[in-house]
């Protein structure tokens, strides 16, 4: 009688450990799901930024050029065009200058949002995985000599199939 109660304890360890195991696992899967969408997140952000710095430059140089071509239309002598001709380099470069500084601004925010994401990620993740490997700590240890020998197991078959696969094709494909 003593015997099956040591088995039933056994079992019940077993089954709390694969449930400990399970959840862990989750738990990193998940912190991975939510990092993958957090950096989504950023990167649509920025390429938002990015459009709209865009569109506003495109804008810009419309207004511009309308500006330009109707003050080169009112030009009535040749003095005054000359004076306009000069200033035209000196506008496209103050807008070249304000876009820059624009595209510049754009830029660090994109930086600074990712450096968030990808610290605030990490630590979540580290933290998640700390928690597995606790739990993998506390695995008894025929419970790991068997997961190990599964492993193997498993991949070792998918590597030998592999490898068998690339030796049966011909040379043409590999």
């Amino acid at each position: 009688m003593q015997h099956g109660t040591a088995v039933n304890l056994e079992r019940n360890d077993m089954f709390a450990f694969s449930q400990q195991w399970t959840l862990a696992g989750k738990a990193v899967v998940d912190a991975q799901l939510i990092s993958a969408q957090a950096t989504a997140q950023a990167i649509f952000d920025s390429g938002a930024s990015v459009v709209d710095l865009q569109l506003e430059a495109v804008r810009t140089a419309l207004a511009a050029a309308t500006v330009a071509g109707n003050q080169l239309l009112s030009v009535k002598d040749p003095q005054a065009l000359l004076q306009l001709s000069r200033a035209q380099p000196h506008l496209a470069i103050e807008c070249i200058g304000a876009y820059a500084r624009q595209a510049k601004n754009v830029a660090q925010e994109t930086q600074e949002k990712f450096d968030t994401v990808t610290k605030g990620e990490f630590a979540a993740s580290r933290q998640k995985l700390h928690a597995l490997l606790q739990v993998f700590k506390q695995t008894p240890l025929p419970l790991t000599i068997a997961l190990n020998n599964l492993l193997k197991t498993t991949f070792g078959g998918a590597d030998e199939g592999y490898d068998k696969n690339k030796s049966t094709r011909p040379a043409s494909q590999a």
